[in-house]
This record gives C-alpha cells, sequence and structure tokens, in this order.
C-alpha cells in the first residue's frame, strides 16, 4: 500500500493530501476551539461536541483526515488510532454544509506531544514551517501517534504500522512526509 521507498520508513508527519481540492474548508471554528487546547491537561476546555460549519460546496470530499486548521480524522481513522492508542481521548466533530444536506462526523484526537525533534531538522526562516524532520527515538518510547511539542504550528506524527492500518481500511486524503530518525542524540528546541 505505500510507496516502494516509504516502506523502510518507520516514522511520517501525517497531514491531509494536497490532491483533495474539495475537502472541508472550516468557515468558523476560531472561537469554539483554541489550538491551545488540544493537547492532555487542557482539552477538558473543548466542548465534547461541536458542530462546525462549511464552506458550501456540492463537490466536497469528506476525506479520512483533515489536518488544517487541526487534526481531524474520519470515524474509521480514529478507529485505529485507538486500536494502538486505547488511552486517547477524542471530541467530537461534525461537519456542516448549511446549504447542501451534507455533514460528516470526524474526531479531533487529544494526541500526547512529545518533544523530539532532534539536530538536523530543517526549518523554514521564522521556525513555523518544518521541511526537513529528524525525531529521537528515545523520547518517542511505543507512541504509536503524538504531536510535535512546542511548535508554532501543529505536526502529527504517525508511525508505519498504524498509517498502514489506516490505508489498509480504504483511508483516502491520508498525506504523509517521511522523518528521519534517529536515537540518543539531543533534542533541539
Amino acid at each position: 500500500i505505500l510507496p516502494m521507498e516509504a516502506r523502510n520508513m518507520n516514522y511520517f508527519l501525517l497531514h491531509s493530501d494536497p490532491r483533495y481540492v474539495d475537502s472541508p474548508e472550516f468557515l468558523d471554528w476560531r472561537g469554539k476551539i483554541d489550538p491551545r487546547n488540544i493537547r492532555p491537561g487542557a482539552s477538558h476546555k473543548i466542548a465534547r461536541r461541536q458542530i462546525l460549519n462549511i464552506r458550501s460546496n456540492p463537490h466536497t470530499v469528506f476525506v479520512d483526515v483533515i489536518s488544517s486548521p487541526f487534526l481531524l480524522l474520519s470515524k474509521k481513522c480514529m478507529e485505529v488510532v485507538t486500536l494502538y492508542e486505547p488511552q486517547v481521548i477524542s471530541k467530537q466533530i461534525i461537519l456542516l454544509d448549511m446549504e447542501t444536506p451534507q455533514r460528516e462526523t470526524y474526531y479531533l484526537p487529544i494526541l500526547k506531544q512529545i518533544h523530539c525533534l532532534a539536530e538536523g531538522s530543517e526549518w523554514n526562516l521564522d521556525r513555523s514551517v518544518l521541511s526537513k524532520g529528524v525525531i529521537n527515538l528515545e523520547p518517542v518510547g511505543d507512541t504509536s501517534i503524538f504531536q510535535l511539542a512546542d511548535m508554532k504550528n501543529i505536526y502529527t506524527v504517525i508511525r508505519v504500522d498504524v498509517l498502514e492500518s489506516m490505508l489498509k481500511r480504504g483511508a483516502r486524503g491520508v498525506g504523509i512526509t517521511p522523518l528521519q530518525t534517529v536515537k540518543g542524540e539531543k533534542c533541539d528546541g
């Protein structure tokens, strides 16, 4: 299922596949979900269930992974995550197109945040975009999906076995960027 060059990689950044140009576009999420609360210890500030309006588009494709403005997973992908990380809590997010009868239920996973970016990672000038990721596996341990800690943007890291489980279940709209891994190196702030 994975391209041949990705098969020997163990960790990836998970994001929306940019080829899906008709994926849902959020209209009113600010004021409903504060990205600073999408972490363990603060997620109680986010309602258990939210309705978010999306831009009306009769051609909307409800992909299984939405990465912006924050990570949302379809039910099938969330089920995979809970198989590997049973302690993960999530919030139910209903995406609603007010002008057409389209709506879809997603899940906002509250993932562990791990400080594991190693030296060798590369950024743009203001350190807001990670252009090359190198992660230290020691702080990661056996965590299969998590977010990079202390970042300006949300970066979700997924292990290859979780990713393959999602793809085997027919997940679509899944984009990945390979990460290099090291052991024992100092983590870069």
